[in-house]
């Protein structure tokens, strides 16, 4: 049988977090390592700006097919809004940017009509955006957007991962799916006829929004640490959220157990799979042991589990290994 990956469908992972250690050396910055950038101004000296931006890869090419425009609208927002929550900040203002081979008047507007509606459920506008035809760059009947969200956080609000400490417990709130991630994989099987159409529309699910409710949490004061859990999967987005010193331990029977991801791991091998995908984990949230209840109860709707533990690295780490999340043998 044919082995199926990520990088084999065209996406090198490797090549992006080598430009990511690149750009954060250079520049010195911890932003290029933050799920959302802060900035200060003297304008607002007790707060800082968190901004993101993000697009939704090639999954945007089956739900343009289909003409899934809040589809596109909802992981759109939802890429940007949840890495937004990482850091406590509440949403403010959003643009976007579409690139289309011819636009489409018709069809764009109706996906920012979406994305209008979508942004408002979580408080935040959309001002505005651009637009442009690339024909020579992108295909015939097709667009790509991209969004950018900019909320606001108080400092003594604020989620750093100096926060987190050992005994925290981490906490993951189930995905919908796929969610907006590994889609050249997906379709990949999808072209090979590996998956069917009814298979392929289920990977389609939009990714959740778990803003709200992250940032209920980040009010009452819950958590520790938070992570989006997008491309790359569950570890090296967990490890942004950990400091220097500490290792999170995650068992992996507690994760739900998810259709879509049953399907793939048929033609995908289970570790490339934990590589890609979220597993049925979207967001995982690190809290004191004695909020957890709480933490719990407010992320009720998304079927909130016990995922693991934060402990000391030096407790669990053997041959030399710096990773700063693992999986429990």
């Amino acid at each position: 049988m044919e082995e199926y990956s990520y990088q084999k469908s065209g996406v090198h992972l490797k090549n992006a977090e080598m430009l990511a250690q690149i750009l954060s050396c250079q520049f010195q910055s911890a932003n290029f390592q933050n799920f959302a950038g802060l900035f200060e101004s003297p304008a607002l000296p007790e707060y800082y700006f968190a901004a993101t931006t993000d697009g939704i890869g090639t999954k945007i090419i089956p739900l343009i097919e289909r003409k899934m425009y809040r589809t596109i609208a909802l992981d759109l927002a939802a890429m940007n809004l949840n890495d937004l929550a990482c850091v406590g900040a509440k949403p403010l203002f959003f643009l976007d940017y579409i690139a289309a081979n011819k636009l489409n008047p018709k069809e764009v507007s109706k996906f920012v009509s979406e994305l209008h509606y979508v942004l408002k459920t979580f408080n935040c506008v959309l001002i505005g955006g651009e637009t442009s035809e690339l024909g020579d760059f992108i295909p015939k009947g097709l667009f790509d957007a991209a969004g950018f969200a900019v909320g606001l956080v108080k400092k003594e609000n604020l989620i750093p991962k100096k926060n987190v400490k050992a005994g925290d417990v981490v906490i993951g709130l189930k995905s919908a799916g796929v969610h907006s991630n590994g889609f050249s994989l997906v379709r990949k099987l999808y072209a090979d006829k590996k998956i069917n159409e009814e298979e392929f529309i289920k990977t389609l699910a939009p990714t959740e929004i778990y803003t709200n409710e992250i940032l209920e949490m980040c009010n009452n004061g819950l958590v520790s640490g938070l992570a989006n859990i997008t491309g790359g999967g569950i570890l090296s987005n967990l490890e942004r959220a950990i400091p220097d010193g500490l290792m999170a331990v995650l068992d992996k029977i507690q994760l739900p157990q998810i259709e879509v991801f049953q399907i793939l791991n048929k033609f995908i091998s289970t570790d490339e799979m934990f590589h890609t995908f979220n597993m049925g984990a979207g967001f995982c949230i690190i809290a004191d042991s004695k909020n957890v209840e709480a933490v719990m109860q407010i992320a009720q709707l998304y079927s909130p589990f016990i995922f693991g533990e934060i402990k000391r690295a030096e407790d669990c780490l053997e041959g030399g290994n710096v990773a700063k999340a693992m999986f429990k043998n």
